[in-house]
């Protein structure tokens, strides 16, 4: 039986099919193409410039490894401005699942730092809010208020990264969210009926918000599968245990869903994404013209009038904790500066 050959070098054997173009590929091209998305993205995006201090999200999985190496990569390359400063950081919830605890090999993210001079810190919740997420779940629980971890780890991780990118005064921050990431979103803002989600979707804002740190996502046009390859070929290990949190996650559905439908229409994926990049455009118009306010208990910027950290403490009965280590951290940080 013969091989196939790579449809695009023709040269050597192929190693993977990507249904989306119908090519078959060996793996030094599936690697090559790979890395020429990203960079593609990052510059018709302009996702990064001269002059900016990117903070590497590092959750501990395959896709925040693979953008702190790609990252590093293209910068040791020249691919990236020579004066753009990377920086890494961890955030740990405090809870038995926490994606630090379940991280690969923290020693391997000690090595990527420093082969590609990218510091790396670990920050804490119990540091950050003076409060651990199995307090605030505990705390919900026990009044019978059904909020899901995902959704608790998911509100605290936003604000603890715009906190730590005030802290180190970072321009942007990159996380790790791929295709099939950015096509769950879209599936579960459209189910939700959120359109106001999509005002902050697509590879980086499209509107500026004072006090947020921007966001920007450079993998987010590679499919997952093509990311896990790539990382267990480039020695980047995988994560092994998996939270058990995520069974009743609702993206743990939409994942399924996504891979039924991709056997009839194989850039299902893309054309999702391509639709909220639409959406997206025409919501940050509206959101441009809606000024945001200030947190009442916080004063951090929010839509309403109370954010979502402090609703979720209040609900938990630790607002009077959380607010009182706010105001001590704010004082750090001000004393710090001075």
């Amino acid at each position: 039986m013969d091989v196939p050959m790579c449809t695009r070098c023709g040269r050597r054997p192929a190693n993977y099919y990507r249904v989306s173009s119908g090519e078959k590929l060996c793996f030094n091209c599936l690697f090559r193409s790979i890395e020429d998305t990203v960079i593609k993205t990052i510059r018709r995006y302009r996702l990064i410039s001269e002059g900016d201090k990117i903070g590497i999200a590092i959750s501990g999985g395959k896709d925040s490894l693979t953008l702190m190496y790609l990252l590093g990569k293209f910068r040791k390359q020249g691919k990236l401005p020579k004066n753009v400063e990377l920086m890494a950081f961890s955030i740990n919830e405090g809870h038995p699942y926490s994606c630090f605890y379940r991280m690969a090999r923290s020693d391997y993210v000690q090595k990527l730092s420093e082969e590609y001079d990218i510091p790396y810190k670990v920050y804490t919740f119990k540091e950050l809010f003076g409060v651990t997420a199995t307090d605030v779940a505990h705390g919900l629980w026990s009044k019978g208020i059904n909020v899901h971890m995902c959704t608790i780890d998911g509100v605290l991780r936003r604000r603890a990264m715009n906190i730590i990118g005030h802290k180190l005064g970072l321009t942007k921050i990159a996380t790790g969210h791929n295709l099939d990431d950015e096509a769950q979103t879209v599936l579960l803002n459209v189910l939700s009926n959120d359109l106001d989600r999509f005002a902050w979707f697509g590879p980086k804002p499209e509107i500026d918000r004072e006090g947020f740190i921007p966001r920007i996502k450079p993998l987010r046009f590679v499919r997952e599968e093509e990311i896990a390859i790539y990382a267990h070929y480039h020695g980047i290990p995988l994560m092994e245990l998996e939270c058990p949190f995520v069974y009743s996650n609702p993206r743990y559905e939409l994942k399924f869903t996504l891979a039924r439908w991709e056997r009839d229409n194989p850039n299902i994926k893309y054309s999702l994404v391509a639709f909220g990049d639409s959406l997206a455009k025409l919501m940050s118009d509206k959101a441009v013209r809606t000024p945001l306010r200030k947190c009442k208990y916080c004063g951090q910027p929010t839509s309403g009038d109370v954010c979502r950290v402090c609703e979720l403490m209040r609900k938990a009965g630790l607002m009077e904790k959380y607010l009182a280590h706010f105001k001590t951290l704010k004082l750090m940080d001000t004393q710090s500066s001075s």
